[in-house]
């Protein structure tokens, strides 16, 4: 069987069944720091839905840099999530580089699986790109 990643409900529902995982791993490993795993996975759903939302923004205005788009919005969240770090006090959980590395690399999955679906429906609504191209 193999997963269909174009409707983008499925993207979004596949991240907050992440969530649901990470935060019930989190509770019966008795780790504690509850209020800093939601804070996190808040400013992470945050950054998701914008990276989202500018992409089919840019999809409409300019699809042929979609791809630039991307890669600037990537930076930005890294950055974002580096600032966020020190301010949540993230370093104090223990095994911190797995429970929070691993949701940033699994939402950033799911965006470029939905940039992707987003460059390619573009590819195929512009015929006459092919054309220039040649």
């Amino acid at each position: 069987m193999k997963l269909n990643f174009t409707n983008n409900n499925l993207l979004i529902a596949s991240y907050f069944i992440m969530f649901a995982v990470h935060f019930l791993l989190w509770q019966c490993l008795g780790i504690g720091f509850e209020t800093t795993l939601i804070r996190y996975y808040l400013f992470l759903t945050i950054l998701f839905m914008m990276v989202l939302t500018i992409v089919s923004i840019f999809k409409k205005i300019y699809p042929e840099y979609l791809g630039f788009v991307f890669l600037g919005l990537v930076m930005f969240k890294l950055a974002m999530v580096f600032i966020i770090r020190k301010k949540l006090n993230i370093t104090e959980i223990p095994n911190f580089k797995f429970h929070f590395i691993l949701p940033y690399l699994f939402s950033l999955f799911l965006e470029t699986v939905f940039t992707v679906n987003m460059i390619r429906s573009a590819d195929k609504k512009d015929p006459e790109k092919d054309e220039k191209n040649q």
